[in-house]
């Protein structure tokens, strides 16, 4: 697996809103912590055991966003039974989720700090909170109603309570045991004694910090400050190498001939920002599906998000970009073993073969042997070519998979009567 504990891009990274702090200074929740296992079972039935990554946002205290820089009380409003320990009902959900594929970690922020934190004069006494050239606090921003201020990366470390904080939360939900996390807004910002070059620096520290104890830093963007202070969405990032996935990208055609998906992965492009956005059918991307999952209704969304990104994205990681030919949506991305994804028509090819066209697709999946995913967006009967032999295909349902028929193929064809928006498997073998 090399240097991280995941190979990002052959694993699904999602996220599951928990709760976020209402106005009467209560918690709205989205997903107690019943309800994400629940989901959890039900998306490896549908992903057919793909192994996953859920990171729980709005875990802490009231929710999203609520009292950084602390991150050490759970969200109370998650536990399934009341009266409960809120702790042990969190770890309960990370340990049993284990048995469905699953890691479940945390989403935190390491740079954000809010007035009503326990931590708040602390940190206000030992300097650590941004101030301008006039000596006044910093605001970042508003959220729940409160003013946002910014931790200082390098004096936070310098003084030892980064490394507090970081012991204490790995220590607390066993994220050494988890081996991930993922860290929102992870900016850096220049002010009174504080510059963006030493800034960075310690946010590379940072990363190194929890890297050294066993847990790979997922993050929010590709960092690429400039040392005026401006967030540039181009040139060089001082992270790449150091975190594996990116939960929103903004790519070039260029990057990814640079930045091939085993040194960073995705998450997917994130179309507020980014430039060229026809690379999404060149390349694909991690699907979200963080919107899905506050949805009643939820998995028919789901399957279309895994089937017509996650499914081709693991397909395509597999090989090695030779090339990219074509202007425009006249685009084709080379790859090897006879592979190509084409633009126009959303197409991935290989040797001739059409593997996906559309909304409609039969892909050789990557964490099972001898296996096919078929999905049709519009419900419809398809043809595709697989190895001839006995095939079993099944229907992926939400209380697992169903054996439609079995049957020998001859001439390499199969024929599928598909319903829109379900997975199907064809396997060599029965299960």
């Amino acid at each position: 697996m090399g240097k991280f504990n995941f190979d990002y891009s052959q694993t699904m990274m999602m996220k599951i809103d928990i709760g976020v702090p209402d106005k009467k200074l209560r918690s709205k929740i989205f997903n107690k912590f019943n309800d994400v296992l629940d989901k959890v079972k039900i998306i490896d039935n549908l992903t057919f055991g793909a192994p996953k990554i859920m990171y729980l946002v709005g875990w802490q205290y009231r929710g999203h966003d609520d009292k950084y820089p602390s991150f050490f009380n759970v969200n109370r409003g998650a536990v399934p039974v009341y009266g409960d320990s809120p702790h042990h009902s969190l770890i309960s959900l990370m340990d049993e989720a284990k048995n469905y594929n699953t890691s479940i970690s945390l989403h935190i922020n390491l740079s954000d700090a809010y007035e009503n934190s326990p931590l708040w004069q602390e940190y206000c006494n030992k300097n650590l909170i941004l101030r301008d050239k006039k000596g006044r606090l910093v605001v970042t921003g508003n959220y729940n109603g409160l003013n946002a201020y910014h931790v200082r990366a390098k004096a936070e470390y310098e003084s030892g309570n980064f490394q507090k904080r970081a012991d204490a939360v790995i220590s607390m939900f066993q994220l050494d045991k988890q081996k991930t996390v993922h860290v929102d807004a992870f900016f850096v910002r220049k002010g009174l004694e504080t510059n963006i070059p030493e800034e960075k620096k310690y946010r590379r520290k940072m990363i190194e910090y929890f890297i050294d104890r066993g847990v790979d830093v997922t993050t929010e963007f590709i960092y690429r400050e400039r040392n005026s202070g401006f967030r540039s969405l181009w040139g060089k990032s001082d992270i790449i190498g150091l975190v594996p996935a990116v939960w929103n990208l903004r790519m070039s055609q260029y990057d990814y001939f640079r930045y091939p998906p085993t040194v960073l992965a995705g998450g997917e492009l994130c179309m507020d920002i980014q430039a060229d956005k026809d690379l999404q059918y060149l390349f694909y991307g991690n699907a979200h599906c963080e919107e899905c999952f506050n949805k009643k209704e939820w998995t028919e969304d789901f399957i279309r998000e895994f089937s017509l990104k996650t499914v081709p994205y693991f397909f395509l990681n597999k090989r090695k970009l030779q090339r990219i030919s074509g202007i425009g949506k006249g685009r084709v991305a080379h790859f090897d073993d006879g592979v190509e994804a084409s633009i126009k028509d959303k197409k991935i090819t290989q040797n001739g073969i059409v593997l996906k066209e559309g909304e409609t697709l039969c892909i050789p999946i990557t964490w099972k042997d001898n296996t096919y995913y078929a999905f049709s967006g519009e419900g419809k009967s398809c043809t595709f070519t697989v190895p001839n032999g006995r095939a079993f295909v099944y229907e992926l349902k939400k209380q697992g998979r169903v054996l439609l028929f079995e049957k020998e193929i001859t001439k390499s064809r199969i024929t599928l009567d598909m319903k829109k928006n379900r997975g199907y498997i064809i396997r060599e073998d029965k299960i």
